[in-house]
């Protein structure tokens, strides 16, 4: 029983480290995964960096159409999930850490599905770190004060 517990209790302080951090933990819906993508005008071989990628769909999605595709999460259950997912498939990296602290400037792309009260520093973080032309795209919130290049459906695009 004890156990039991501290297991639990593991995966409920990676959920609420993780919500802490960046966000809880809620999933892309998946009909807009491939539009996503497609908004995200990338090349096979261009670099994609998901920021808490959860069960790791859009990492996976990403690497199916040819893209280096980086997930970053904190949750240790959500980070096996999206591990076990991505085996098998090449071009895939999923990577146990707080993305807070990862250097985005080799992406092409980077992917972020945040709350509000971290989308400032979100823009504070791709205006120091993204090369020029490289886009982030904001799933449901956008940055305050930064004009997105692209709204579509629940997402803006920042081009940097």
């Amino acid at each position: 029983m004890i156990i039991v517990s501290l297991v639990v209790l593991f995966l409920l302080l990676g959920f609420a480290v993780s919500s802490i951090s960046g966000a809880p933990w809620v999933p892309a819906r998946s009909y807009d995964i491939e539009v996503l993508l497609d908004d995200a005008d990338m090349k096979p071989g261009d670099i994609y960096i998901e920021l808490g990628c959860g069960d790791g769909r859009l990492v996976r999605a990403a690497a199916q159409r040819g893209f280096i595709a980086i997930g970053y999460e904190l949750n240790p259950l959500l980070w096996a999930i999206a591990w076990a997912r991505s085996l098998g498939h090449k071009n895939t990296h999923i990577r146990l850490g707080n993305f807070w602290h990862q250097d985005i400037s080799q992406a092409d792309v980077v992917m972020a599905f945040l709350v509000p009260r971290t989308m400032p520093r979100l823009g504070r973080k791709a205006e120091k770190e993204m090369k020029k032309g490289a886009r982030l795209i904001s799933y449901i919130f956008p940055i305050e004060h930064k004009k997105h290049s692209r709204k579509h459906r629940s997402w803006y695009i920042y081009t940097f």
